[in-house]
């Protein structure tokens, strides 16, 4: 389906890849919003805000955050042996 094709539903947004706002993403501070993406479009995220493989080529100065914690279990690791000592 084309923009043209789906713009008239009720509910349906269309939304380019190149200039996504986190506001339409999730309305009012809520995630949860349903959203199909399309293969191009994911093809393209990688080209606009890089990889952590490959350098980004549209977005100059954007650097792909990384997670800082490789174990997120938080509670476990307070409450492991090694940290209570």
């Amino acid at each position: 389906m084309c923009e043209w094709e789906v713009r008239n539903i009720p509910g349906v947004e269309v939304a380019n890849v190149e200039r996504l706002n986190l506001l339409k993403l999730a309305l009012g501070g809520h995630l949860g919003r349903f959203i199909i993406w399309t293969k191009s479009a994911f093809e393209k995220l990688d080209s606009i805000y890089g990889s952590f493989d490959k350098p980004f080529e549209k977005k100059k100065g954007y650097v792909l955050p990384r997670s800082k914690m490789v174990n997120a279990d938080l509670l476990r690791i307070i409450n492991s042996d090694e940290v209570q000592q």
